[in-house]
């Protein structure tokens, strides 16, 4: 697995692998998520979702949005509450060599519980940023946007400790990546009305 870490990593020419701890009891550790289970996931996704939206809560140092871009998506927002993470992937931006013409970065420091959802907003990421509390909020946030505009959400949940936040406000698992003992990684999708 760590093969394919440094062979993206080079292949993209991003730095994203370190660890960095949170000594903040709400808000976890940053971490990337495998490569290769992130370009799956987006393989999974509609078509059509390359037009909206792409917002990874708890971004870190943006492998992915990174990976998302790779995979088609064009208009991705970082979302990070952590400056010195923010700045490294605002320096990945510059790095990255694989960028497409049409597709923009944007990476923000800010707490998600503030974050205001840009209209066209189709896909939300998660690897697990935070505690169940937040996450509530986060969710109570991304599903008033839903009603507010009628339009389709996908959630794509990586390590998912609180998929019972989005099962009980009414998301239906759309993908499953994993086996019988251990869940990788959530999609999880609610209609628009």
């Amino acid at each position: 697995m760590l093969r394919y870490e440094g062979r993206y990593e080079r292949l993209f020419g991003i730095k994203t692998m370190q660890i960095k701890k949170s000594d903040d009891e709400q808000n976890f550790h940053y971490q990337g998520a495998s490569y290769l289970v992130l370009l799956d996931l987006f393989k999974k996704l509609p078509e059509y979702l390359k037009n909206k939206n792409f917002v990874d809560i708890g971004s870190g140092k943006g492998r992915a949005l990174f990976c998302a871009e790779y995979s088609g998506f064009n208009s991705l927002i970082g979302v990070e509450l952590d400056r010195e993470l923010v700045d490294i992937a605002n320096e990945n931006i510059g790095k990255y060599l694989l960028k497409r013409k049409e597709s923009h970065f944007k990476f923000v420091c800010e707490n998600a519980l503030h974050f205001v959802i840009p209209e066209n907003t189709g896909v939300f990421y998660f690897f697990n940023p935070f505690s169940e509390n937040i996450m509530k909020e986060v969710e109570k946030n991304i599903s008033a946007r839903q009603i507010h505009n009628g339009s389709e959400i996908f959630i794509i949940y990586v390590n998912p400790q609180f998929k019972n936040v989005w099962e009980n406000a009414g998301y239906e698992t759309y993908y499953k990546e994993g086996n019988s003992r251990y869940t990788e990684a959530l999609i999880f999708r609610k209609k628009g009305s």
